[in-house]
């Protein structure tokens, strides 16, 4: 479902620079969308996307701001506005969160010496990579592709989209922080790969909006990134279709950097 707002609560409600808020158990039914909720911040009861969709910019580490006051509000336009929260919400729908608190609920629920054993957590990345893809199959302008273009999209990006986005849930989470957790992401993928994976999760960029957007736009790479055993066909049918999405996200994640930070900050 697309959300329609108005560019001034868009702005607001995406860039909220609000405290942490404390999370209680609650089963309800959202007063945003509907949805089941279990969550109550600030008094109001949220399911898990609309949570994460207003306390995405909450954290700890975000870099300074313009503030929003200040910021040229001509800079998007009411239609980028709205696309940016319902790309933000397709996210936050279909980004495997709920698995993930799920899995380390399990965890914790165990004696210690049995938590993130090797089959455990070989199977949580297999689930959540699987989980992860519909983020990019849901995504509206993806769906307006044929049949065929959405398949040669998936085969050459997905790997890479998957892992990308892997990694900024891992962040997310801050699963590498457990001694536990690491030690059988280093038997799965290698102490080398899992070393250079945990230095790229610290590195990734504090603005969530802005990952989100740059995974929007690997989604929609026409670079053939992964080779394949067999010969497949990756002649794109509507290549400037294609081409048009892609500048499309790449025009919008460069206005929302100019937006939130400025010129100087933004370059």
């Amino acid at each position: 479902m697309e959300i329609t707002v108005t560019q001034n609560s868009t702005a607001l409600s995406i860039f909220s620079t609000s405290a942490e808020r404390q999370r209680n158990s609650i089963s309800c039914e959202c007063k945003i969308c509907g949805a089941s909720a279990r969550y109550s911040y600030y008094g109001a009861i949220v399911c898990h996307s609309c949570k994460m969709f207003f306390k995405r910019n909450a954290e700890n580490k975000q870099i300074p701001t313009s503030s929003s006051l200040e910021s040229d509000q001509s800079i998007l336009t009411l239609n980028q506005w709205n696309l940016i929260a319902n790309l933000v919400h397709c996210f936050d729908q279909h980004n495997g969160y709920v698995f993930v608190e799920d899995f380390l609920e399990e965890q914790n629920r165990l004696p210690v010496k049995l938590r993130f054993k090797y089959p455990s957590v070989c199977n949580f990345f297999t689930s959540m990579k699987r989980k992860i893809q519909f983020i990019f199959e849901r995504n509206v302008d993806f769906l307006s592709l044929s049949d065929y273009d959405r398949a040669i999209l998936l085969r050459t990006t997905v790997e890479y989209t998957s892992n990308v986005a892997s990694m900024f849930i891992l962040c997310q989470y801050k699963l590498c922080d457990y001694p536990l957790f690491y030690k059988s992401t280093e038997m799965i993928f290698k102490s080398s790969a899992a070393k250079f994976t945990r230095r790229i999760i610290d590195q990734l960029d504090p603005d969530n909006t802005f990952i989100k957007l740059i995974l929007s736009i690997l989604a929609f790479s026409t670079t053939n990134y992964t080779v394949y055993k067999k010969n497949m066909p990756i002649n794109l049918t509507n290549i400037k279709g294609i081409l048009s999405i892609q500048d499309m996200y790449t025009d919008l994640t460069w206005r929302y950097l100019l937006y939130r930070y400025g010129h100087h900050q933004a370059v």
